[in-house]
């Protein structure tokens, strides 16, 4: 029987021991293997920070190492801000010259946001960002860039990714749905520092909304990419049914 095949994920190394995907094989028994590759990342959610943080030549040696050592047959750079910082073209040529250099499918957060929300019929959506309000600019940029509309938005001006990482992810949702009630659009919730995978569904009941999260949709778009992976629905939601 030949090995199941292995879905790699680029990640910054600026956050603490407890980001969900470090734990992710063990608490969710059924997915295929899980890498890790940590690319150096000082966390800072400035702009000039995040474009370093994205070039090709900082994430192509971890991600050849996933490759080469780990069997990745499926890599994603898994940080929205990273990948949307640019826009749309940008993150584009960002995932294609790694899928060169690294002989295997790559996408990323910001692109897998994409291709959920197409793969769902939604144009229109809600914003809970993490990030600062310039930032947070630049993530409905690149949106509009993919034809998708942020109707409201709110900026929790989270200076690092440690700060998103500690934000009480479940209260801001709850008042967000408070104050925009409107159930038709889903919400998204970007920063894969966010632990979201085990709360998103209970979370969702609860406010009477769609949520897609960066963790949930950057999991969706790599097992997408191997061959004969289950989809899990607890932690996918409806993007578990999507072929």
């Amino acid at each position: 029987m030949s090995p199941q095949p292995c879905l790699g994920i680029l990640l910054p190394d600026d956050g603490p021991d407890d980001y969900e995907w470090y734990s992710l094989s063990d608490e969710a028994p059924g997915l295929p293997p899980i890498r890790m590759g940590k690319v150096p990342s000082d966390g800072h959610h400035a702009l000039a920070a995040l474009l370093r943080l994205g070039e090709v030549e900082r994430l192509a040696p971890v991600g050849q190492a996933l490759v080469e050592q780990d069997g990745a047959e499926a890599v994603v750079w898994a940080c929205t801000s990273a990948s949307f910082i640019g826009g749309l073209e940008w993150a584009r040529a960002q995932s294609a010259a790694l899928a060169a250099r690294l002989g295997v499918p790559v996408t990323s957060t910001a692109l897998a946001f994409q291709e959920a929300l197409a793969a769902l019929g939604h144009d229109r959506v809600d914003l809970l960002s993490p990030y600062p309000d310039e930032v947070t600019l630049r993530l409905a940029s690149f949106l509009r860039e993919g034809g998708v509309c942020v109707v409201n938005d709110k900026a929790l001006d989270c200076p690092y990714a440690a700060d998103s990482h500690r934000a009480d992810i479940g209260t801001e949702v709850r008042r967000f749905c408070a104050r925009y009630p409107d159930s038709s659009r889903p919400l998204l919730i970007p920063d894969t520092a966010v632990n979201s995978l085990f709360l998103r569904e209970a979370l969702s009941r609860e406010v009477g909304r769609e949520l897609l999260t960066a963790n949930q949709v950057t999991l969706w778009a790599g097992l997408r990419r191997l061959s004969g992976t289950r989809l899990p629905q607890s932690l996918l939601g409806p993007l578990a049914t999507i072929p």
